[in-house]
């Protein structure tokens, strides 16, 4: 065990691995912590929380290191709490074999950063039609899947995905989108489409796709494990709720930007508000995080996805989906479900750390003495303007404003970022 480096004082410990929600003090060593001790004095009024699981990330590698390298991704995940990023396939060439997966992995691994939790495609070329080698990823320990950025609308190839990843506990991570529904259009089909003037995307394209992924899982036979992710139609989570009322292994995630933001962001601001699926009404932003409050939404996911200017910088229509997302994560989940849900810190965390490691299928996040460090500490009432971020890629709407809580350090497997630098 380490000698003590430091000694956090007076910090609120929020572990949702055990149920811990105390101050405390911590010794901290070199790689690990020495010892956690009830505080000697007052609260500093800072958090102490594992470091997050962001189960949704573009790390853009192959193919758009324009947009984004291993490295500043990681680094972007590091600035915001986040030690563990799963990684999308809708790279260039796709991820779906092992093979390319794997020297992904290596080339992250040596940065020293953040953790690559690897979410190959389901089908060959991210197609729709011929399942990847499910059970030789399995037999190497990764065990998600998504064709994110398409859905698998084939039935036939749904369900042999389902088929095959019961015997090992997979999951298939779906983007759900009726694609004919969506084709065209730029954002939501309502007062967004009427007052740009771009074709719009109903909530139906949505969550029509939920019901036909939920009903091939029923078909299954109901062993296999399915995420939807990135929702954002009310419709959509209360499908996933139900199902898994039945009994079905069904599981979903949101955004920080569908519970933070509404469609008025995109006639406002233009293609830096645009993302796939599109900002909804305030009605549907309001009922999401309502339902997180019940409890029917496990998981919340930056959906990070770095874009270059000249991608974004078109008119709506043309523009390319999506916004950078892992520094923004936490302060603005913590402030919306805190302020308006009216959620306890513990749960927040939990949905941002064992909940989404628990879809991954990965070892979940832990502060205990003796092990590796892996831990953030979090101001949560401090505002500050976001200005800088460590992506190669600055598309984001949350750019140039004032947030409420600040990720001040963070630790894995030593400490790596204090107070806006890395060390």
């Amino acid at each position: 065990m380490d000698e003590i480096k430091e000694i956090l004082q007076g910090v609120r410990l929020l572990d949702p691995l055990t149920d811990c929600d105390t101050v405390v003090d911590v010794a901290v060593g070199e790689t690990d912590i020495v010892w956690i001790k009830e505080a000697s004095g007052e609260p500093s009024g800072l958090w102490l929380l594992p470091g997050l699981v962001d189960m949704h990330v573009h790390l853009r590698t192959p193919g758009y290191e324009s947009a984004e390298t291993l490295e500043t991704g990681l680094r972007a995940a590091i600035a915001g709490g986040v030690t563990s990023t799963g990684m999308m396939p809708n790279t260039s060439p796709p991820l779906d074999t092992l093979a390319a997966v794997l020297e992904v992995m290596k080339a992250g691994e040596s940065l020293g950063l953040a953790s690559i939790e690897p979410v190959p495609c389901v089908t060959l070329g991210r197609s729709g039609d011929k399942c990847v080698d499910l059970e030789k990823f399995a037999q190497n320990g990764i065990t998600s899947f998504t064709d994110d950025g398409s859905p698998v609308e084939r039935d036939e190839a749904l369900l042999d995905a389902f088929h095959r990843i019961s015997s090992f506990n997979g999951v298939v991570i779906e983007h759900p989108e009726v694609s004919a529904m969506a084709a065209g259009g730029a954002v939501n089909l309502g007062r967004a489409s009427v007052e740009t003037g771009v074709a719009g995307i109903p909530e139906s394209a949505e969550y029509l796709d939920v019901e036909r992924c939920i009903a091939v899982l029923r078909e299954s036979g109901g062993e296999a494990r399915l995420h939807l992710t990135h929702l954002s139609s009310p419709e959509s989570i209360r499908l996933v709720h139900k199902a898994s009322q039945e009994g079905l292994r069904v599981t979903c995630d949101v955004t920080p930007h569908h519970i933070s933001l509404n469609e008025e962001s995109v006639i406002a601001l233009g293609s830096i508000a645009k993302m796939n699926p599109p900002l909804r009404s305030e009605e549907s932003r309001k009922k999401i995080v309502e339902m997180i409050a019940d409890g029917k939404v496990c998981a919340i996911a930056s959906d990070h996805a770095p874009h270059t200017i000249e991608k974004k910088n078109l008119p709506l229509q043309k523009a390319a989906f999506g916004i950078i997302g892992l520094e923004t994560l936490l302060p603005v989940t913590v402030n919306i479900l805190s302020m308006e849900a009216g959620m306890a810190p513990l749960d927040i965390v939990r949905m941002l750390t064992t909940s989404p490691a628990s879809v991954l299928n990965t070892k979940p996040p832990e502060i205990k003495v003796g092990k590796p460090l892996n831990m953030v500490l979090f101001n949560p009432k401090l505002e500050w303007t976001y200005t800088r971020t460590f992506s190669s890629s600055s598309n984001t709407p949350f750019i140039g404003r004032k947030l409420t809580g600040k990720v001040m350090r963070v630790w894995f497997r030593r400490e790596l970022f204090r107070e806006g630098e890395f060390v």
